[in-house]
């Protein structure tokens, strides 16, 4: 594919900042090839310090990391393929605990976003800003999660962000699954694809996605890219998505 690796971590780093900005409380910065922020919900991976480059500047990940510290929420760091030991030493000397890597993956063209969509009895439809505890609530329910979190997070402010199209699928006015898509410049993000446990299996989760990258695509975006979960990859690697990269993570509980 003609989309590298760097093109994904940039994208991502931009659509974290976007996001992030419109979170009530929060706060994001974004240099020396790192982005940090903080959301204030209590989940490792939604406070952090992500990499852009693939090997950034140590003392702007260690200075970042003590400011997320200070806080006292749950954060993570996320590293490239390619970054110093020093980097990795860092989380090491902060007693952070290692995580499964997690896949970069990035889907250029696809000829299966039409009949993935195509589901029995399934009607999928955008939600408008003040909608959003309808997807906070089916995540949840999807991430076998609590539900505040996601409140607190995907809010009627970042629904209303320019470019961001959220989600739910329905039967029968039953909400069997979500998902949120982030369209900025070239390409469009995809996050918090879930399903409840009770409605796996059925094709849900490759629908909802398959309508967000559809939608990404048809105001402009050229590719679509994610960072997929265990359980989600299988589905994204029979969508096409292909992984450009597995990046490490470690987690602070506090």
């Amino acid at each position: 594919m003609s989309i590298d690796a760097d093109q994904v971590a940039s994208a991502l780093a931009s659509v974290w900042v976007y996001l992030i900005d419109a979170v009530p409380n929060g706060w994001s910065r974004r240099h020396n090839g790192v982005v940090a922020g903080a959301t204030g919900v209590p989940l490792p991976t939604l406070n952090g310090v992500w990499p852009e480059a693939a090997d950034p500047d140590v003392h702007t990940v260690s200075d970042l990391l003590d400011e997320l510290a200070s806080t006292g929420i749950p954060h993570c760091l996320q590293l490239r393929p390619g970054a110093s030991e020093q980097l990795s030493s860092l989380a090491a000397d902060r007693g952070m605990a290692e995580q499964p890597p997690i896949p970069l993956m990035a889907l250029e063209q696809s000829d299966r976003l039409g009949t993935a969509q195509d589901v029995e009895q399934l009607r999928i439809r955008q939600l408008a800003p003040d909608e959003a505890r309808l997807h906070a609530r089916t995540a949840a329910r999807g991430f076998e999660a609590p539900e505040d979190p996601f409140l607190q997070l995907m809010t009627p402010a970042v629904l209303a962000r320019p470019g961001t199209r959220c989600y739910v699928g329905e039967i029968d006015g039953e909400q069997v699954t979500t998902g949120l898509g982030v369209t900025l410049g070239q390409a469009v993000g995809i996050f918090n694809i879930a399903t409840p446990p009770e409605h796996r299996g059925r094709g849900f989760g490759t629908a909802v996605t398959a309508r967000a990258v559809a939608d990404g695509l048809a105001v402009g975006a050229r590719w679509s890219y994610l960072q997929s979960s265990e359980a989600g990859y299988p589905v994204y690697r029979r969508m096409g998505f292909v992984t450009v990269e597995q990046w490490d993570c470690w987690v602070a509980a506090s």
